[in-house]
């Protein structure tokens, strides 16, 4: 309070003066329309400018989640294209697509899960992995005739192969249940170059999840101690509170690769 006085008698006379000229463009507006015209019309000018500078600096700042946000869209571009028809399914590179809607979702358990509307009467069936356009959901846990049981990323049993944009290695992600948004990846070796905001894909060694799907973006990324493998945190594509469309995914040839392994492992 004391500065603020001493900040009004120091510069009195200039703040005498700037309220005098206000009053005085008062008045001047009030009592001459040419003049309230103009000074309406540069005030409106100044206004336009102001929220055009404004609504410039807002898009600038949401160019990078937009360019994010194309990434993990041209994940699925090719399946989600050829699916025109909202209840019929397209074989994809061996990969079929059967869009189905969620009907149950949770998210704050240790083991959450998902329920669709898609059964055994759509050809959905145990094992077959979901995904959105956006990136993975889960994998098919249990079906009826009309639904299915979705065990959901969001569910610490669940360990899924990843690997690094741009890169052969690959390694482990898991949700560890702190929160719905973040995964660990485990078992990316140590001299592998990785930096915030890489991206996450899917490594294509499981027969559930078609390669190159959209995962997740690297958080943080921690040498553990004494280890030969990175720590990573990284931020899901998918943000699991506000899903609402996914397509259930059968690998043709799971069957088939399915047999050949377990024949070379008896």
């Amino acid at each position: 309070m004391r500065n603020l006085l001493r900040f009004i008698i120091r510069f009195n006379f200039l703040i005498l003066f700037i309220i005098l000229e206000l009053i005085a463009l008062s008045f001047m507006v009030n009592t001459n329309p040419i003049q309230r015209g103009k000074v309406h019309t540069r005030l409106n000018a100044l206004s336009s400018h102001v929220y055009n500078s404004a609504y410039s600096m807002t898009q600038y700042i949401k160019l990078r989640q937009i360019n994010q946000d194309l990434s993990k869209e041209n994940a699925l571009l090719r399946a989600s294209a050829q699916l025109n028809e909202p209840d019929s399914s397209r074989i994809i590179d061996g990969f079929t697509y059967v869009p189905a809607a969620i009907i149950n979702n949770s998210v704050n358990k240790l083991h959450n899960y998902l329920t669709i509307d898609k059964g055994l009467s759509d050809n959905v069936g145990v094992d077959m992995a979901v995904v959105s356009s956006f990136g993975i959901v889960g994998i098919v846990k249990s079906v009826s005739p009309h639904f299915a049981r979705v065990i959901s990323v969001l569910n610490n049993q669940l360990r899924i192969s990843v690997k690094l944009s741009g890169s052969s290695f690959f390694g482990s992600m898991n949700w560890v249940g702190d929160n719905y948004l973040e995964v660990n990846i485990d078992e990316i070796p140590s001299h592998v170059p990785v930096a915030q905001g890489d991206t996450v894909l899917t490594s294509g060694f499981s027969a559930m999840f078609p390669p190159d799907l959209m995962v997740a973006t690297v958080l943080e990324i921690d040498q553990a101690s004494g280890g030969n493998f990175l720590r990573i945190k990284a931020r899901l594509s998918n943000d699991f509170k506000k899903l609402a469309q996914v397509y259930v995914v059968k690998n043709e040839y799971a069957d088939e690769l399915d047999s050949l392994i377990d024949a070379n492992e008896e």
